[in-house]
């Protein structure tokens, strides 16, 4: 299995500059034959509060990711504003390499004027079972208890981790140690740029490679 993160820039508001963004990145993680390719949190249309319009382009958003993940034949996880009735899920999305939504995580940590999830879901695939969970969930109890009941092989965590708190540092990074072992699965994290940076954690909570800014994170599982 081979997993590519991309810590991606992102522009609040600007899809069309954020497609494009997009399209490079993923271009660029291809050429590395991935199996999954993994992008942050909301990362076609950002967010700044409360500015919901960007799940209007829900159905848009998920028909292209779709094209692609059929087009290479690739898994795409990625995170986006969801619409629902009278409110706005912060989701993620596990696209399969037949171009299928084949799981969708609702974020649990989020402000009131979210719609907030209430589980954790996994699915099958050919290299094991599979979670996502969304940026803050990673330091929620109840998503801890989920992830393990569920027991997933491996867990990604599309973040958007905000440049106004400034760079990641050694005590960030051990938090998301912490939390890694507490789930006690393979964890893959990725973050908007900037600031950017991925990592990924064994079970035990130990850093096993980490990039920063927006350098590729390409891991292989034999």
């Amino acid at each position: 299995m081979r997993v590519v993160l991309i810590p991606m820039r992102v522009e609040v508001g600007n899809f069309e500059a954020n497609w494009k963004e997009f399209q490079r990145r993923f271009n660029e993680a291809s050429k590395h034959d991935p199996d999954f390719l993994v992008f942050p949190e909301y990362c076609l249309t950002g967010f700044a509060e409360w500015d919901f319009s960007g799940a209007e382009l829900y159905g848009e958003i998920v028909e292209r990711m779709s094209e692609l993940a059929r087009e290479h034949e690739v898994y795409i996880v990625f995170g986006l504003l969801e619409p629902y009735k009278n409110c706005v899920y912060n989701s993620a999305l596990l696209i399969g390499r037949n171009g299928e939504v084949l799981l969708k995580h609702r974020k649990f940590q989020e402000p009131m004027k979210f719609c907030t999830g209430n589980t954790v879901r996994t699915v099958k695939t050919e290299f094991g079972k599979v979670a996502i969970i969304i940026c803050g969930d990673l330091y929620n109890k109840r998503i801890a208890k989920w992830v393990r009941r569920k027991k997933p092989d491996f867990i990604f965590v599309p973040m958007e981790y905000s440049p106004d708190y400034g760079e990641p540092n050694e005590e960030d990074v051990k938090a998301m140690s912490e939390r890694a072992e507490l789930l006690g699965v393979r964890t893959f994290i990725v973050n908007s740029h900037p600031p950017g940076g991925a990592w990924v954690f064994d079970g035990d909570g130990n850093l096993l490679a980490e990039t920063s800014g927006d350098e590729l994170l390409i891991w292989e599982e034999k």
